[in-house]
């Protein structure tokens, strides 16, 4: 902030505290002007001088005043950040005897007033920073209903206070007169030589402004236009972080909120994509199947008519022939066969043997012929009766995918 220079406005609208209310100003960009507006949200909010405190100080610097100094002046006085909150700003104003003069302002969250906020603000600038200071002399002005003074030297703001006075007359001239001796008294300025008076006051005021400051000459006009710094401060009030901050939470959690109900809509999609495809498949292949199915029905009847055949053209599932074969078995005496069935090609056998002994040789034989190992025999423990005798009842199966007619 060396010089009171305005840049090209970089947002739309500003919201600028007046004489008694806050103003809003828009940015026509056909007319290339600012003009007064009904309030809007986002823009410049430029932050009145009553919630400043102001400490110019002198550092050992030849060059630009560091952030870490005007941090430690700030430090010393109670303020810190905390969080993401910018509360102070510093410029160098002069330089004297290796020595740079620094101007800086802070934000008093106690004094700071909400009031007529536009909503949302994108921006912070100290109000007097905003209007085009004289370059070496004060400005004095009324903000929302205060009387403010602005001094400054060479071309940059140097100090900026609200004045107990709520009317500007003598008495208020004799205040001015007080802090601009102040300020000379630390070599933080010279004699004013131009003071702006941009308010109504009473009619005494300027005589005695005139009296007071001899060698300055004072001009009464009305407030110029305010327009955004040319530097911006990045002022951020603590409240406003913290209001963005959750904001960003919320943000982050609807974020987390979309994301989740995107995964379950891309999840459910593919699964119901997925489900459709393999509905089509299944259509398909009953398409396909239903194409063979005459085919197949000629399949099955001559598989009937085989399986109809079969017990007279395969020797292994021959009747005559298994029956030959389990009655060859049989010993010369104690064993009488009373059943022997085919069913499917399933063979029951059933009898009486004299012995257990007897029944279970029969069962060993049964297993152990070889055309009747194409069977899968069941031979339960026979039944001994209280007369020794003994009822035996076994089974057998063909094995299924056995070697059974392998020569076909």
């Amino acid at each position: 902030m060396k010089s009171m220079t305005f840049r090209k406005p970089a947002r739309q609208s500003l919201c600028f505290p007046g004489e008694e209310v806050r103003e809003t100003w828009v940015f026509d960009d056909k007319e290339l002007v600012w003009k007064p507006s009904e309030p809007v949200s986002g823009g410049l909010m430029g932050v009145e001088v009553l919630a400043f405190d102001s400490a110019p100080f002198w550092c050992l610097s030849q060059g630009e005043v560091p952030a870490d100094a005007a941090a430690l002046r700030w430090e010393a006085l109670g303020v810190t950040n905390t969080g993401e909150s910018s509360l102070w700003v510093h410029w160098t104003v002069a330089h004297k005897n290796n020595r740079a003069l620094a101007a800086t302002l802070a934000l008093s969250e106690e004094s700071l007033n909400f009031s007529g906020w536009s909503v949302h603000p994108e921006q912070f600038e100290p109000s007097v920073c905003m209007l085009p200071l004289p370059n070496n002399g004060f400005s004095v002005w009324r903000e929302l209903g205060r009387c403010v003074v602005a001094f400054t030297r060479e071309g940059s703001l140097l100090h900026a206070a609200v004045l107990a006075s709520r009317v500007l007359d003598a008495d208020a001239a004799f205040e001015l007169r007080d802090l601009s001796a102040a300020l000379q008294a630390h070599d933080f300025m010279d004699e004013p030589s131009t003071i702006n008076v941009w308010t109504a006051c009473e009619t005494d005021f300027v005589p005695q402004l005139a009296c007071l400051f001899v060698e300055a000459g004072v001009v009464k006009e009305p407030r110029p236009e305010p327009r955004p710094p040319a530097q911006p401060s990045r002022l951020l009030p603590v409240q406003v972080a913290v209001g963005r901050q959750q904001r960003l939470a919320r943000q982050h959690q609807l974020m987390m909120v979309a994301v989740a109900a995107m995964i379950y809509v891309c999840f459910f999609g593919a699964w119901w994509v997925r489900l459709q495809w393999r509905d089509a498949r299944l259509s398909r292949a009953e398409t396909e199947l239903a194409a063979y199915q005459p085919e197949m029905d000629q399949v099955l009847q001559a598989q009937s008519y085989w399986q109809a055949m079969e017990g007279a053209i395969n020797p292994d599932v021959y009747p005559m022939e298994l029956f030959h074969q389990v009655v060859s078995l049989l010993p010369d005496e104690g064993i009488r066969l009373k059943e022997f069935q085919i069913d499917h090609g399933k063979i029951i056998v059933s009898g009486e043997a004299a012995t257990v002994n007897h029944a279970l040789g029969f069962s060993d034989r049964l297993k152990a012929n070889t055309v009747l190992q194409h069977h899968a025999w069941n031979t339960p423990v026979p039944t001994i009766r209280e007369d020794n005798r003994a009822d035996f009842r076994f089974d057998g199966t063909i094995n299924a995918g056995g070697a059974v007619n392998e020569a076909q």
